[in-house]
Formats: structure tokens, C-alpha cells, sequence
């Protein structure tokens, strides 16, 4: 069975996999989260153009509602990412009122390119060259080995909560008393990169949950539910709320008749989030 080529971008002195979103230069290496990546091969199919926001949420996230500050917190991480990775002043240009720009020339190529300058081989390199590969190796293993045990003795899931269901229902109409809070924490725990505030940790602020959950257990997001009910027809909300600045930055609304149908839904949502 043949395998999808990888396609390559070349630009700013960086090497940009297509596929898979794996950025490389003379400095480091780095991969990007799937929905920077997403935002970054956007911009780079359209360099020297200007792309309007309308034109990235149609290409990275169609057919969903997002709100303006996932766009800018994308472009945010990823001029963060990029400008230790490249010599260049500037990578994208913020147009006001418009989008956004890739300012860089970018070349496409469809095969790994070899980015090596050419060096001169010396008798000294040809004798311990074998060494020398040993040792990276070696080099690698070590590295790698530190990596593993800095990763088991910290701790790199993402911290959020998840709120109580609401319900809403028009009059004369019973919608089902049904709190898919459950569903989504075990959603949660199956994903390696996310977990969620204890009940006892909930109970130990009153006031307006989402500074405060932010500044003492590094809380990045809410997660909201509504099951409402109207006309006889039943419908599951999931919010993804910022708790820095309190604004739903994503919403999904599932049309649902049987309420096993919601466990589902809170895993796909669930799958979403996780890939942010």
C-alpha cells in the first residue's frame, strides 16, 4: 500500500512539514500543536498574501463555531514558537481589520530536502567518523533517558473544570434531568494530556471561580454543559469557556432523542479540547 507523501515548506530559513506540522532549522526542532499547524499551512499557502479571518476559521475549523480569541491565541503561539527558530525579524504581519500575512518567501517541495551545508571532508572526520556517530547515539540515548524521567516526576496534563448541567426548558415540557458532568470527566481521564479539579478543590472558593482557579491550580479552561428542551425536541450545549478572560471560545450543540447518545457526544468534545 502506498504512503502519503509528505509535503515540505521552505521558508525563513526553516524546513515546515506539511503533514505533520514538525518545524526544523540549524537552531532546533519542534512540533506543533494540530491546530497551529493547521493555522500556520493557511498562512504559508497564501504567503506574501493578505488572509482574512474568515478565511483561516473556514480552513481550520469548518463548520464549527470558534470565537476570535482561539484565531489569537493561535498566532500568538505560534510567533512565540517560530522566533527562536529562525534569524527572521518578522514572520506575521497583523493587518487591522483584515487577517494576517506570512511575510517570508516560502518555496513547496515534495521530497526531504537536504538542509546540510556542504562540508569539506578532512582526514580527521573520515578516521572518526564511527566515533563520532557512536557518540551521538550515545548522545541521544542520554538525552532521551533524562527526557522520560523529567516527564515521570512532573506532571504534564493540563488542568481544567468541569461545571454542573444546566437545564432549560420551555413551558409544560420536561427535559431529562440528566448531568452528562460524569461522562465528561471520565472523557478526561482518558486523555494523557488533560485532567480535572477534584470536587473538594471546587468547594474551596466561593466567589467567582475563574480567576482565582487560574492563578492557584493553572486552569486554562471550563468545560459547560446545557440540556434544553424545546418544541420536543431535546439538544446537549458544551461550552469551552477561557478562564482567563470568562468568554465561551468554542460551542457545540448535539441534537439528541435517547439520552445514551450523550456519553458519545461528551467523548467527541472531549477528543476536540484535547488536541487544542
Amino acid at each position: 500500500m502506498s504512503q502519503e507523501r509528505d509535503i515540505y515548506f521552505r521558508t525563513a530559513d526553516m524546513l515546515i512539514n506539511f503533514n505533520t506540522g514538525e518545524v526544523s532549522s540549524q537552531k532546533q526542532k519542534r512540533r506543533l500543536s494540530p491546530v497551529n499547524s493547521r493555522v500556520l499551512n493557511v498562512l504559508l499557502q497564501e504567503a506574501k498574501k493578505a488572509v482574512s479571518r474568515q478565511q483561516l476559521f473556514d480552513g481550520v475549523w469548518p463548520n464549527q463555531v470558534v470565537s476570535d480569541d482561539a484565531l489569537t491565541r493561535s498566532i500568538s503561539d505560534l510567533r512565540s514558537q517560530l522566533k527562536t527558530m529562525t534569524t527572521a525579524e518578522f514572520l506575521i504581519e497583523t493587518i487591522p481589520k483584515v487577517g494576517y500575512r506570512w511575510l517570508p518567501a516560502v518555496e513547496s517541495v515534495t521530497e526531504f530536502p537536504n538542509t546540510s551545508e556542504p562540508v569539506k571532508t578532512t582526514l580527521w572526520l573520515k578516521h572518526f567518523k564511527p566515533m563520532l556517530m557512536a557518540l551521538a547515539v550515545l548522545t541521544i540515548l542520554l538525552w532521551g533517558l533524562l527526557g522520560v524521567l523529567y516527564l515521570n516526576s512532573k506532571s504534564t496534563s493540563m488542568p481544567l473544570i468541569i461545571l454542573p448541567t444546566e437545564h432549560t426548558q420551555s413551558p409544560n415540557s420536561a427535559s431529562p434531568k440528566t448531568d452528562v458532568s460524569a461522562w465528561l470527566k471520565q472523557a478526561v481521564m482518558e486523555q494523557d494530556n488533560m485532567q480535572y479539579l477534584s470536587g473538594y478543590a471546587l468547594q474551596s472558593h466561593a466567589g467567582s471561580p475563574f480567576p482565582y482557579y487560574r492563578h492557584e491550580f493553572g486552569v486554562r479552561w471550563f468545560i459547560g454543559s446545557q440540556i434544553s428542551q424545546k418544541n420536543d425536541q431535546h439538544s446537549l450545549t458544551l461550552n469551552l469557556i477561557d478562564a482567563k478572560t470568562a468568554l465561551v471560545i468554542y460551542s457545540q450543540q448535539y441534537p439528541f432523542k435517547q439520552v445514551d447518545e450523550l456519553k458519545a457526544h461528551c467523548n467527541e468534545f472531549v477528543a476536540f479540547v484535547s488536541q487544542l
